[in-house]
């Protein structure tokens, strides 16, 4: 569903304002989690595909005007790699101004980009995965043109304190909304064992801070930032790019001795660190229970994202069950 406080008409008033695109039609896309969509044809006919940034989520920075300046970062970059020749990089369109973003009030922000038609999500085939490994193996290498520009995105989990709150208080009732009673006799029954999940992440943290140089990484390259469009393969959805350990963007597509993993050595030089994988593929799940908690315990309602959020805590709590010590 739209953000609150955003309608049609603001939207449209701030395209034609900063890109000069008059909207014919402007349609909400319910795609995604976490920012917001919409499919634009402007009076020529042309077709584009409108984001509008929520600032304030959590994992951006401590509030608007720090969640603006993430989000510039990271736009500003793919900008740069995009010009640079990575044709997969998929980049916003400038503003009149020359600016890869424009604010929308005080809480959000516009990204523009060519509609790309085609399809995302699904599992990857063995070729896909091949390809995106050279796609990585390409950003990877590319980092001289990224640093300028590029946050550095730290593996330290941002939303811990909400969790290790939430641990201390699992004794008396939450009240926030619908999920929050469900998610404390949820995190109740694992407790134990999410703390000592927090304890083998330190020491992976630890163990991997030894492995290499920090790269340019998406950040989330998973088949659902994936788009398959006129045979070829695009990386959408760059706003968590920076700079970070090459396992970053590889955990969750190349085990430590599989041919992935092998192809992205031959084409970089760099071995992937099992110890780095590992702490990325605990730091997920753990990332995902915590902005889960941190919704729960906080007042909600029963919609679709607070469904996608419950899917997200259960799912994940059951991972870290399998992956920590």
């Amino acid at each position: 569903m739209p953000p609150a406080g955003v309608d049609d008409r603001q939207l449209s008033r701030a395209l034609e304002e900063h890109w000069g695109l008059t909207p014919a039609r402007l349609g909400y896309l319910p795609v995604g989690f976490g920012d917001h969509h919409w499919e634009l044809t402007d009076r020529a006919g042309r077709r584009w595909f409108v984001t509008v940034a929520e600032l304030a989520r959590a994992w951006r920075g401590t509030g608007p005007a720090a969640g603006y300046a993430d989000l510039r970062a990271a736009m500003d970059t793919v900008v740069a790699l995009a010009g640079a020749g990575l044709e997969f990089a998929v980049a916003p369109v400038p503003t009149a101004g020359g600016r890869a973003l424009a604010p929308l009030g005080a809480a959000h922000a516009i990204t523009v980009f060519p509609y790309l038609a085609g399809d995302f999500g699904g599992e990857l085939s063995a070729p896909d995965r091949i390809a995106l490994i050279g796609m990585l193996a390409r950003l990877h290498d590319a980092t001289p043109l990224a640093r300028r520009t590029a946050p550095v995105r730290r593996p330290d989990l941002s939303p811990r304190p909400v969790l290790e709150a939430a641990l201390g208080e699992l004794g008396q009732p939450w009240h926030g909304g619908p999920y929050s009673e469900p998610a404390r006799r949820l995190l109740a029954r694992h407790a134990t064992h999410l703390g000592r999940a927090l304890a083998g992440f330190d020491q992976l943290a630890r163990e991997a801070g030894h492995s290499g140089p920090q790269v340019i990484t998406h950040g989330e390259p998973h088949p659902g930032n994936i788009l398959r469009s006129a045979g070829k393969l695009f990386l959408i959805d760059w706003d968590t790019a920076g700079l970070a350990l090459p396992e970053r963007d590889l955990w969750d597509l190349a085990g430590p001795d599989s041919r992935e993993a092998g192809r992205y050595a031959e084409l970089t030089g760099r071995r992937v660190d099992a110890a780095a994988m590992r702490m990325y593929r605990m730091r997920w799940s753990l990332e995902e229970i915590m902005l889960s908690v941190r919704e729960f315990r906080g007042p909600h309602e029963h919609n679709g994202d607070t469904e996608l959020a419950w899917e997200a805590l259960t799912e994940e709590t059951e991972n870290i069950l399998r992956l920590a010590p």
